[in-house]
């Protein structure tokens, strides 16, 4: 789906008319004094130059359209905060910020993710020990004790767990009757 955003984009991108250097001076000076449409032609006369930062970006672990998105808005906020100086460097120093930052986040995001992932995996083998062991599912406070984590933090692991399967289709019916909200003994 994001493909097909992107190849959009790029279709629309080809009707839109980049700015001369002596376009972008003018404009430049009119945007500097007020001129909004000066503004925001100059924001359309750049896409592409914003397109080509975000290129370098590609590949990275964020998709394409996020990055374009990405990179408009930088290419904006220059124009917005333009006063004087070099139009582009300052523009591709805000694209640039907004590319790194979203990489950053893509990348906090997936060591969270991650982290979370082992922690449902290793609740999963010590409840799958558990239940062997006292021959009956284990109750929250015991796999608690057995983790060494507070029982608040068990039952937000199983939630997590409980809302990515009901998400993925894999989960499809609720916890039994006899067990608590978080699928485990009360």
């Amino acid at each position: 789906m994001n493909e097909e955003y992107y190849q959009m984009y790029l279709d629309e991108l080809k009707e839109i008319r980049p700015c001369t250097d002596d376009e972008r001076q003018a404009l430049l000076l009119q945007a500097a004094a007020g001129d909004r449409g000066a503004r925001e032609r100059l924001i359309e006369g750049h896409l592409i130059f914003a397109l080509a930062v975000a290129k370098d970006f590609r590949d990275k672990g964020v998709p394409m359209s996020d990055l374009v998105q990405e990179a408009n808005l930088g290419l904006t906020l220059a124009a917005e905060a333009y006063r004087e100086g070099d139009f582009l460097a300052q523009a591709k120093a805000q694209i640039l910020a907004l590319l790194e930052a979203a990489l950053e986040e893509q990348s906090r995001e997936k060591k969270i993710e991650e982290t979370m992932l082992e922690r449902i995996n290793r609740l999963q083998e010590i409840s799958a020990a558990m239940a062997e062991e006292l021959g009956r599912e284990a109750k929250v406070e015991e796999l608690a004790e057995r983790m060494q984590l507070p029982t608040a933090e068990i039952r937000e692991i199983v939630k997590m767990a409980v809302d990515a399967l009901s998400v993925t289709g894999e989960f499809q019916q609720a916890p039994s009757e006899s067990l608590g909200k978080d699928g485990f003994d009360e």
